[in-house]
C-alpha cells in the first residue's frame, strides 16, 4: 500500500460510508505527523499542496517531499496539487510525481472552464494522474491577508454536462462550504449535494471542512461527499499548543523541540479528523496493487 490516485480512495470511501481526509502537506512536520497518524489509525489519507497558501515554500521542494513520503507509507496515500490555476503549474506538478492534480477553473466563464479542464484531463490521464475540477465557486480564504472570495453554489443542472465534456475524475462543488474560517453559522445545502450525487457517479469533494460540527460532516457524507479538506482549524491551533508547551518547559526551547511539539499537535488533530469522518480502520480495504507508477 503506497502512492495511489485520489479518485480510487474517494470511490472506496463512498462505498464504505466514510470520507477521505485531505490535509495540506507543505512542511515536513505536517507530512510526517499526518502519515504517522494514518498508519496508527489504519486510515487512508490525501495530502495536498496549495501554492497560494504556502507561497513561501517552492513547489519543487514541497511536492517531491510529499510524494516521497507517500511512496514509503504503510497506508494508501494520495498526493495532489490543490487549486492549480494554470497549465504550467499543473504540468510541473505532474512532472514532480503527484498522483492527482486539481485544476480550479471556477473563476472562469463556464465554457472556458470546460475547455481548460478538458485539456488538463487529456494531459494528466496520459500519465495516469487523476484530475479534480471545480464547478461553482467555493468562497472564503485560508490566507488571512487575502480578500475572501464570494461563493457561487454549484448548479446541479450543469454537473452532468461538465463531467461528460471534461472527463474529470473528481469534482469539487460549492454548497455553503467556504475556505478558511466560517463567518456566522454554517449553512450547508446538503440537499444540493444529494441532487448532484444522483446525477453523476463522479466522487464529490468538499473544500473548506474546518470548524464544522461533527453532525455537519456526517450529513455531508450521507448526502454524497467522499473527500473533505482540512487546514485552517488545525493550523490555527498550533500557536496555542506551542505557547503552552513553552510555558511548561523550564528552559528556552531550541528549534527541534518546537518541531516536535508542532508534530504532536498535527498528529493529535489528524487522529481527531479520522474519527469524525469515519475513516479509521479502512486502509485495509484499498486494493494495494492499484498504485501510481513512478515516471
Amino acid at each position: 500500500m503506497t502512492h495511489v490516485r485520489i479518485d480510487r480512495l474517494q470511490r472506496a470511501a463512498r462505498h464504505g460510508g466514510y470520507a477521505l481526509p485531505h490535509f495540506l502537506g507543505a512542511t515536513t512536520e505536517m507530512v510526517v505527523a499526518q502519515i504517522k497518524a494514518a498508519e496508527d489509525c489504519a486510515s487512508p489519507l490525501a495530502l495536498g499542496f496549495a501554492p497560494e497558501v504556502f507561497h513561501m515554500v517552492p513547489l519543487d521542494h514541497s511536492l517531491p517531499m510529499i510524494v516521497n513520503a507517500a511512496r514509503r507509507a504503510h497506508v494508501p496515500v494520495a498526493t495532489q496539487l490543490e487549486h492549480g490555476h494554470d497549465f504550467d503549474t499543473v504540468l510541473r506538478a505532474i512532472q514532480l510525481g503527484v498522483s492527482s492534480v486539481m485544476f480550479d477553473g471556477s473563476h472562469l466563464p463556464y465554457e472556458e472552464n470546460v475547455a481548460q479542464t478538458r485539456e488538463i484531463v487529456r494531459v494528466a490521464h496520459a500519465f495516469d494522474v487523476a484530475v479534480e475540477g471545480e464547478l461553482g465557486q467555493v468562497g472564503g480564504s485560508a490566507v488571512t491577508d487575502a480578500p475572501a472570495t464570494q461563493s457561487l453554489f454549484t448548479e446541479p443542472d450543469d454537473v452532468a454536462d461538465f463531467v461528460a465534456r471534461t472527463g474529470v475524475d473528481t469534482l469539487a462543488i460549492s454548497f455553503g462550504n467556504v475556505h478558511g474560517p466560517y463567518r456566522g453559522r454554517p449553512q450547508l445545502d446538503t440537499e444540493r449535494v444529494r441532487r448532484i450525487a444522483a446525477l453523476v457517479d463522479t466522487p464529490l469533494v468538499m473544500h473548506g471542512g474546518s470548524g464544522l460540527a461533527a453532525a455537519d460532516y456526517r450529513a455531508a457524507i450521507e448526502a454524497g461527499i467522499t473527500n473533505i479538506h482540512f487546514y485552517t482549524s488545525i493550523a490555527s491551533g498550533v500557536w496555542g499548543h506551542l505557547h503552552q508547551a513553552v510555558c511548561d518547559t523550564r528552559h528556552t526551547p531550541v528549534y527541534h523541540e518546537m518541531v516536535g511539539w508542532t508534530m504532536d499537535h498535527f498528529y493529535r488533530e489528524t487522529v481527531h479528523v479520522f474519527e469524525m469522518l469515519g475513516s479509521t480502520g479502512h486502509a485495509g480495504g484499498i486494493d494495494p496493487f492499484e498504485v501510481v507508477p513512478e515516471w
